[in-house]
């Protein structure tokens, strides 16, 4: 049986190019992970509320396809809509799909809240106002975005982002953050899991992704308690 294991479904806000490869170099034998996308063309907000009204459906398709865990990618379809209403998606995912589920701002910050993080530095590809929102919305729920980088990558551009490049901008945003608690790298296509252990590493702040963060939280929702190595500090608290 494919995901033996464990079968994470996953609605991706649009075209999945390194979400499923990240997911599978991380994820131990016989966790099988099914896909859904909701085709968001764009950092916008009328291809949000495009990519919003599929949620139904998906969510149902992924409920016939017994997911034990159900993730909704796509953090900024959540930040367009403010605070709370991450709680009625949750309950509208949990009905339909008959299984625990979260999104990715949910997950991060569990994550943040597990590592005890509140002050972040923040690197990621959104435009100014997408990162506006994101800062807003982690301020109501208790967590100060210190610094922010953003390399302003073109939406269908962000996974062929230099890994130099991130590296670089979670160096700056280190620095000018000032006593940063963990770096947070949103997105789901940003290159961003082979740098994760070079940027614990060298400055000692744990480093929070989507793939990471999301899989940390399914996973420990539904009891796995795999060590997931190579990956910064996250995965290996399950």
């Amino acid at each position: 049986m494919f995901g033996y294991r464990a079968r994470i479904g996953y609605i991706s806000p649009s075209v999945m190019e390194l979400n499923a490869y990240d997911f599978y170099r991380i994820v131990p034998k016989g966790v099988g992970l099914i896909a859904v996308t909701c085709m968001v063309e764009g950092w916008q907000e009328d291809a949000y509320q495009r990519a919003l009204a599929q949620v139904e459906a998906c969510a149902r398709e992924l409920g016939r396809r017994a997911c034990d865990f159900v993730i909704h990618g796509g953090a900024p379809l959540v930040l367009s809509q403010g605070k709370g209403f991450e709680t009625r998606l949750l309950s509208q995912l949990q009905e339909l799909s008959g299984a625990p589920c979260t999104t990715s701002i949910v997950a991060a910050m569990d994550a943040f809240r597990d590592l005890s993080a509140t002050r972040l530095a923040v690197v990621d590809p959104y435009p100014a106002d997408l990162n506006a929102k994101m800062t807003a919305y982690l301020k109501d729920w208790g967590f100060e975005v210190a610094s922010l980088v953003s390399l302003g990558t073109a939406f269908t551009e962000s996974s062929i982002a230099s890994i130099a490049d991130i590296y670089r901008a979670a160096k700056r945003a280190i620095k000018e953050a000032q006593n940063a608690q963990a770096v947070f790298i949103p997105c789901a296509n940003f290159p961003v899991i082979d740098v994760i252990e070079d940027i614990e590493t060298d400055f000692g702040l744990p480093v929070i992704s989507n793939i990471t963060s999301q899989l940390y939280v399914g996973f420990k929702t539904i009891g796995m308690r795999e060590n997931i190595t190579g990956y910064g500090q996250l995965m290996p608290m399950l």
